[in-house]
């Protein structure tokens, strides 16, 4: 939805927690910059092969540089490797290094960032803390919440809005419906403006935007609801 929004007009994007490029892609096709994070080597791999283009880093974000800490996966889904196990079925595979991405803006004289997305497992609200807010102001901010991940990390779904809502964005909420098992096919709740009550068994997206660009998300959002819906 956010792509549909600022996608038009080539520009930097950073996705911290990559995957296999799926959020990514839509950007490339139009000619946009991106710096993509992706820790787990499979995922690296698909990554790679699938989105040439793409500047991958095999750093995890953090809050410290330079720490060298093992990367917890799961069969379950390869979308939940974590640096914090929180599923019965994870476990240590390989030790990555960490990076701030003040430290990564640096190193790659990186002077605009227009889309900031963070998926990352748990681990948002500290890659969210490590950015050059003084230097710079993405167009649009997504990242995950899931309390379930980030309360034995000591902050919730609220700590990481309000922490948006501090650097001058409106802040939308995309709520699925609480998951039943990772990997399988999950189900979308809501999509509100935030501050909203939000139940901790739920998990989303926050999407933080400046105003003027808030009814236009928005509505997108609300476009893509209605077609997830339908595909039920």
């Amino acid at each position: 939805m956010v792509f549909h929004v600022i996608g038009g007009s080539p520009g930097t994007m950073l996705d911290v927690g990559a995957h296999k490029g799926s959020s990514l892609t839509p950007f490339l096709k139009h000619g946009w910059t991106v710096h993509a994070f992706e820790p787990d080597p499979a995922n690296r791999k698909i990554l790679s092969s699938s989105c040439p283009d793409a500047i991958i880093d095999p750093r995890a974000v953090s809050e410290v540089d330079g720490d060298e800490v093992p990367l917890f996966t799961s069969a379950v889904s390869t979308g939940i490797s974590t640096l914090s196990p929180f599923h019965k079925t994870h476990t240590s595979t390989t030790t990555v290094k960490t990076v701030r991405l003040d430290t990564y803006l640096r190193e790659r004289n990186v002077q605009q960032v227009d889309f900031l997305k963070t998926d990352i497992e748990g681990f948002d609200l500290f890659a969210l803390r490590s950015f050059s807010w003084e230097a710079l102001h993405p167009r649009a901010v997504v990242c995950e919440f899931e309390d379930n991940k980030t309360q034995r990390l000591g902050h919730d779904v609220h700590d990481i809005a309000q922490f948006l809502e501090q650097h001058g964005y409106s802040v939308l909420v995309s709520e699925w419906e609480p998951i039943v098992e990772y990997g399988s096919r999950h189900r979308w709740r809501r999509f509100v403006r935030y501050p909203a009550d939000i139940p901790a068994d739920s998990w989303g997206n926050l999407i933080a935007v400046d105003r003027p660009l808030l009814e236009s998300v928005e509505r997108a959002g609300q476009s893509e609801v209605r077609r997830l819906r339908t595909r039920r």
